[in-house]
This record gives C-alpha cells, structure tokens and sequence, in this order.
C-alpha cells in the first residue's frame, strides 16, 4: 500500500504559493494578450516579452509550447502551475520557500518584460508590479498586524545589501571603459541613476550607496508589515535591474535571471526562515510536534 501524499500545513508556504501561482497566471495573461493579431491563426508568428519572434536566436527563452498555438500553450502551462503548486505543497519547509521565491522571481521578471517593452510602459510598469508583488509577499510572509517576530526585517534587509551589490557590480561592468574618464559615455536606462552617473563615477558611487542605506534605514524603522514591502519592492525592482543586463545587454537569455533568482531566493530563505525548535506550550496543555507553529529564525 503506497503511502498517502502529505501537504504542507505550513501557513507561509500555504499563501506564498498562491502568490506564486498569480505571478504565473500574470505572465501566461500578458503572454497571450501580447500576441500579434496574426498569431491566433499563424502560430510562428508569436513574440515574445522583449518583442522579439519567439524563435529568434537572441534572448533565447522557454516558450516552447507557444509555438504551436495557443491551446498547446494554455495546456502546457496550466499543467505546470499545477506540478508546481504540488511541489511547493509536499516539499519540506525551507525547500518549498526556496522554490516558491525562485518561481515568483522567474515569473516576475517575464511579467515585467511584458509591461516594459511590449505594452511600453518602462519603468513606471515595472515599479507598480512590483509594489504590488511586494504587498502580497508581504501580507503572506507577516499578515498579522502587530509589530511581534520583528527578527525577521531585521534578517531580510540584508538581502537590500545583496541586491544592491549584483546591480552595483552589473551595473559596473557594463559600463564602457571610456565612461571611467568621459562620464558622458554613460551606458544606463535608469534615467535617475543615469543624471547621477553623468556627473562622474564618484556621484554614481555615493548615490547608489546612501540610496541603498537610505532603504535599509528605512526598513530598519518602519512598522514589521511596511518595512517587508519595502524590503521585497526594492528586491524585486533591483533584482529586475540586474537581471536585464544579463538578459538584454549580455544576451545571456532567460537562463541567466533564473538562475539569479534561484540565488537571491536560496539567500533570503538561508537567512530568514526556519522552523522553530520551541513547541508552543500552555500550562495545560502539549502541542503535537506535526502542529507547532512555525517562526522565523531568532
């Protein structure tokens, strides 16, 4: 008799998966509705997020089902959100965290493709997105509304620290070799950093740096529920900055922001999440091991 499939009771991962899974259906939405009217009868016309033919050897990416037309596409990701939502149900703890946060990262940084190149909308897209994505981390990692398990802004703004030193260093190299002594041969699409940058590498130095101690200040301060929106909003935002020089500017194709997103998440997850040790206990009364609330680390 095979044993029978035990699904998470966690209530983080329970939310998070949710949020997950709408990360998706955005990407699969926006995919759909970005098609040239030509595709729903010509599948080889489809394009992808960055505006290109969905076969074009550049920015190669996954969208291999989309090829064949939009019921193939439909089925095969309906049937991956499920495969993944079941993971993410059935994995340990730490585990399912790590693959949740990979997926939201993956998915959000095609959404905002979508948003930036194809419907036009550049930064400003990308910022709402990510304000909105940042809320429901927020609200699924920490919902309740007291200012308890503080531990876990505290561990989580070091991850505003690794984001901004990717991007720095990205950001960086990117740069032509020229820029260092004609700061006017500046290479940036951000047009605030790029005001800065113009002014010589050392205001581009300082900006980013008291920028980044600006967020970290400010999550430091911040009551628990709005210091993890900023903390995920300036994440995800930073994250979508240095993941586009890997994508469009090093056409490393969309391996390479998965892969950063797997990362960054096996880093937010190392450093913010276990599983208590303490079982809750009243002077009455013994909780069960299998029903001990989790925490975050302390």
């Amino acid at each position: 008799m095979m044993p029978s499939i035990k699904l998470t009771n966690d209530p983080i991962v329970r939310r998070l998966r949710w949020v997950m899974i709408g990360a998706m259906l955005f990407s699969m939405f926006n995919t759909l509705v970005g098609q040239p009217e030509g595709f729903w009868l010509n599948p080889e016309k489809a394009v992808r997020g960055d505006g290109l033919r969905l076969h074009n050897h550049v920015n190669h990416t996954f969208e291999f089902f989309l090829g064949y037309g939009w019921r193939p596409y439909v089925v095969s990701c309906l049937i991956y959100f499920a495969l993944a939502f079941l993971v993410v149900s059935i994995l340990p703890r730490r585990a399912a965290l790590f693959v949740v946060f990979s997926f939201i990262f993956g998915h959000y940084y095609g959404g905002c493709n979508w948003l930036a190149v194809r419907w036009h909308l550049g930064f400003t897209g990308v910022t709402y997105y990510s304000l909105l994505l940042s809320a429901a981390v927020a609200f699924s990692v920490s919902p309740r509304p007291d200012n308890s398990d503080d531990q876990i802004v505290r561990r989580l703004r070091w991850a505003i620290v690794a984001v901004f030193l990717c991007d720095f260093l990205l950001t960086s190299l990117g740069q032509p070799s020229a820029y260092w002594h004609h700061p006017e041969m500046v290479h940036e699409g951000n047009s605030m950093l790029r005001w800065f940058m113009l002014r010589g590498w050392v205001a581009f130095v300082l900006m980013d740096s008291f920028y980044c101690l600006g967020v970290f200040l400010l999550a430091s301060f911040l009551p628990r529920f709005s210091a993890l929106m900023v903390i995920f909003g300036y994440t995800f935002g930073y994250f979508d900055g240095a993941s586009n020089w890997l994508y469009y500017e090093w056409r490393l194709g969309m391996e390479a922001p998965v892969i950063y997103g797997a990362v960054l998440s096996a880093i937010i997850v190392f450093v913010s999440f276990c599983r208590s040790k303490k079982l809750n206990q009243t002077p009455n009364t013994v909780m069960e091991p299998t029903a001990a609330a989790p925490s975050f680390c302390g």
